[in-house]
């Protein structure tokens, strides 16, 4: 595990940043009360302590050092159950679930940052990393923008560490314009695992 400082901007707070942090490191940060894109704080705290457990788990961190307080995250983790990917055979699809940053702690990149060090050192070269973007967690409020912008405010974020749109016929995705499924296809992933994340893909419904 390392840890990276990310240096304030225009007086925004410091954070560090720890990528794949431990069940432990988690469960000795408090959560911003900031945090609460989709559900409470204490909430999404315990969530965030339980992904960091799991086989496909990985919850990237950012936390006030000077407070303890953590101040943003990035959660990978198995696919859904209920939803298409849940019906992945190969046992090896991890699905970019969230990435949320305190309204204090934004101005610094923190998101990109969180994103680049979850990726770094190849971490997730050997499978398909995806993501859904579904309008109804849209944080249009805080932002000012409309569904669409902000669907593409965050291509261009998943961008940064080569996630890019694909088409799906995901019901979901496919029938809503403001929705979108995001993919990486890691540069040693198996023709299994490609192939199974192509089936759920471009499966008839």
């Amino acid at each position: 595990m390392t840890e990276a400082s990310a240096p304030p901007r225009g007086g925004a707070l410091a954070a560090t940043i720890v990528p794949c942090a431990s069940p432990d490191l988690l469960r000795g940060l408090t959560p911003h009360p900031g945090l609460d894109t989709f559900r409470r704080p204490e909430a999404q705290h315990a969530a965030l302590v339980q992904i960091a457990g799991e086989e496909r788990g990985c919850v990237t961190a950012a936390y006030d050092p000077s407070t303890r307080q953590l101040v943003g995250y990035v959660a990978f983790h198995a696919p859904s159950p209920v939803e298409t990917w849940g019906d992945d055979r190969s046992g090896a699809l991890v699905e970019l679930g969230a990435v949320e940053v305190a309204d204090a702690y934004r101005g610094q990149r923190l998101a990109e940052r969180m994103l680049e060090a979850s990726f770094a050192d190849g971490r997730f070269d050997d499978t398909v990393v995806f993501a859904t973007l579904y309008r109804w967690h849209y944080d249009l409020t805080r932002t000012g923008l409309g569904e669409l912008g902000y669907r593409r405010m965050l291509e261009r974020l998943y961008a940064t560490v080569g996630l890019v749109p694909v088409e799906t016929t995901d019901p979901e995705i496919a029938h809503d314009p403001a929705n979108r499924l995001l993919a990486r296809v890691g540069p040693r992933a198996p023709a299994a695992v490609v192939g199974e994340f192509e089936r759920l893909r471009t499966r008839r419904w």
